[in-house]
């Protein structure tokens, strides 16, 4: 489910639908007292100068070419003397993938837009410009949790496969296996009653008086009116 901008924003904080990612590689702590960046217990707090942020699982809505990172996320703010509001905030940095520490730097970070539904709108401004004193310069996330985030792209269209089984053949005494490529493709022996089969990687040719087959195998022939039935 996606965060809307408005005032539905107040159901997903209700249901608790909202986790959050890790907002700063070192500063950002939980609320469990935890500060590090691989740590999943959320929503986080963090305080400046008395005032009190918690964020919720920022929602990925584009990352182009993985250096372009547009996301947006629930918060809940409280000012030093004040009461506490509910928003979302939409957001875009630069982001810098390190590969060995599996994290994410995120770089200019910009808010985009500050949505807080209940409040008048000089109230919102001063909420929105509290906001951005918690914005650092840059901060890092998880790698695999922004990778989990990111929305999918649709999955290719499905191919139809043949899964019926095969036949399969019986013998109860020593037997070859003959391999033909489709149907029969015969070539006709001049001189003779006879045609050859182009399509098998065995010596065997075909008697159009008798319509019988015949297989050459050593010094011997083997015959058969059908090809799944070699007789001798």
């Amino acid at each position: 489910m996606r965060l809307p901008k408005t005032s539905l924003f107040c159901i997903a904080i209700v249901i608790g639908a909202l986790l959050a990612l890790p907002f700063e590689r070192a500063a950002a702590a939980s609320t469990s007292g935890s500060n590090q960046t691989g740590d999943s217990s959320w929503p986080r707090e963090k305080y400046s100068k008395g005032n009190r942020l918690i964020i919720y699982q920022p929602q990925i809505d584009d990352w182009k070419n993985f250096q372009d990172l547009n996301w947006r996320m629930a918060i809940s703010l409280t000012p030093k003397s004040g009461k506490t509001v509910l928003g979302v905030v939409e957001m875009k940095g630069t982001t810098n993938i390190d590969n060995v520490a599996k994290l994410v730097d995120i770089s200019n970070p910009q808010v985009t837009g500050t949505y807080f539904p209940s409040l008048d709108n000089a109230t919102k401004e001063k909420m929105d410009q509290l906001f951005r004193t918690f914005v650092p310069p840059t901060f890092s996330i998880s790698l695999h949790s922004l990778i989990a985030s990111t929305p999918k792209k649709e999955a290719p269209a499905g191919v139809q496969l043949n899964n019926d089984p095969p036949k399969i053949f019986v013998g109860y005494r020593p037997s070859i296996l003959l391999s033909v490529n489709g149907e029969p493709v015969l070539s006709v022996v001049p001189n003779t009653n006879l045609q050859f089969v182009v399509n098998t990687q065995w010596p065997l040719f075909f008697d159009e008086g008798g319509s019988t087959y015949y297989l050459a195998v050593g010094q011997q022939w083997r015959w058969a009116r059908r090809l799944y039935e070699i007789g001798s």
